[in-house]
């Protein structure tokens, strides 16, 4: 079996992190800024029998619209958490290699490596 060398570069997931973190913020920025706009139109569907139907309609269609937003910023939030704890662990992987080699280098300082 051959093996294909990964070549991982734990600062790029890291700043893929930052830039997915600053989406996620203006995302969210965004959304509350569209909420604040639709609250401020107020109910402009009456208080009539046909009003009174056409709002709770709206309002479950708004939440269930907010709701999957929400949830898919937490999603994206979660995947953040996950970049910068693989780039951790990537990092410490490295650390340990090259302390590792170092000390079989100590060891045997006569085999060419």
């Amino acid at each position: 079996m051959m093996y294909m060398p990964v070549d991982v570069d734990p600062n790029s997931l890291r700043q893929v992190a930052q830039q997915l973190t600053g989406v996620t913020q203006d995302t969210d920025s965004t959304l509350k800024m569209f909420q604040n706009l639709i609250d401020s139109v107020g109910d402009c569907w009456g208080d009539d029998d046909l009003g009174s139907i056409i709002g709770v309609i709206y309002q479950g269609a708004m939440a269930l619209v907010l709701n999957c937003f929400m949830s898919n910023l937490d999603t994206v939030d979660q995947y953040v958490e996950r970049l910068g704890m693989a780039a951790n662990i990537y990092e410490e992987a490295d650390e340990w290699a090259n302390k590792v080699l170092k000390m079989v280098e100590q060891s045997a300082p006569n085999v060419a490596m």
